[in-house]
């Protein structure tokens, strides 16, 4: 019972990393830049934005972000 718990989870992660593959792939090969690097610099550039306008909650909210974004790149990349 416990093993096909883990098998199934597994399964559910394989999902997961395969969707965000398939999202990362079109971008990537037509920019020659991967989907969540462009993600991580815009919102680099939307922080700064916030916070010259006096936003600085939101600028350190969407400043968050960028971590978030490259790990989904690292959970993207097809293992073999």
């Amino acid at each position: 019972m416990i093993t096909e718990n883990i098998t199934e989870d597994i399964a559910q992660t394989d999902v997961a990393e395969a969707v965000l593959h398939n999202i990362d792939r079109p971008v990537k090969s037509r920019t020659g830049i991967s989907l969540f690097h462009i993600l991580t610099g815009a919102s680099i550039v939307a922080s700064i934005v916030l916070f010259a306008r006096g936003n600085k909650l939101g600028a350190i909210f969407v400043g968050l972000w960028p971590p978030t974004f490259q790990a989904l790149k690292s959970a993207s990349q097809v293992r073999k």
